[in-house]
């Protein structure tokens, strides 16, 4: 299927050639499913639909197949697995993959990595033993931060994780982070209210980011807060 695939991304390719991608559908897609796809046993002529990918060299088409293959695997395994890596990479409401959709998804990719680059994103036994905590069981301590609405948590491939801004030197929740989870409740999810703390905000010159003054001005980062939830309701 690797090679299959690669001849029919690589075909007709020159130096100029930009990468992108392309739908087909109807006949064009059943002539590429029945020429270049190992269909599972059943599927008789239920209309396919093939998204063919451009890429630079057959590297890079197997290391893309690869990964779509393991998304594909994951969208297919159960409705809450689709809705929950959906709502991770794509906008509310946003399901088509347009160009700039497409460019969306990129920017949030690289934002939550960018994210775990700076600021860490910690399990459970991690904040415990930068808590200093020596508890028999080291989870218990964040879970129950978490429960008490002192921290939050993001998605990593189905592990709840600590955005390491949340947490002073000393290992202890900031107390402003509990009194932001307060104002926004449950308006977002993990991912976007993380991604909230990490990017600049109007209400701090539009330059520094929440993240950067949680210790110098808590007060200023609930004031943000409150204005978005307030967007968020309007």
């Amino acid at each position: 299927m690797t090679k299959a695939l690669t001849a029919l991304t690589m075909e007709g390719m020159s130096a100029s050639t930009v990468p992108g991608i392309a739908t087909l559908k109807g006949a064009a897609a059943s002539k590429v499913a029945k020429d270049c796809l190992q269909m599972p046993p059943g599927s008789g002529k239920t209309e396919q639909f093939v998204v063919a990918v451009a890429v630079g060299d057959a590297t890079e088409a197997a290391e893309l197949i690869d990964l779509l293959t393991v998304a594909k695997s994951r969208l297919s395994d159960d409705r809450k697995n689709r809705e929950r890596l959906l709502k991770t990479l794509l906008p509310a409401s946003r399901l088509t993959l347009s160009p700039a959709l497409l460019e969306q998804v990129n920017r949030n990719a690289q934002a939550q990595a960018d994210l775990a680059d700076e600021f860490g994103l910690r399990s459970s036994a991690e904040v415990a033993k930068l808590a200093g905590s020596h508890a028999s069981n080291p989870a218990a301590l964040a879970n129950r931060w978490r429960t008490e609405g002192k921290v939050f948590t993001v998605d990593v491939d189905g592990a709840q994780r600590f955005p390491g801004f949340q947490f002073s030197e000393n290992g202890r929740p900031l107390p402003v982070v509990a009194e932001v989870l307060k104002v926004i409740g449950d308006r977002l999810t993990g991912w976007e209210l993380a991604l909230w703390f990490t990017s600049s905000s109007d209400w701090l010159g539009g330059e520094l980011r929440p993240a950067d003054v949680l210790d110098s001005d808590p007060e200023l980062v609930v004031q943000a807060a409150t204005a978005l939830a307030g967007e968020l309701l309007a």
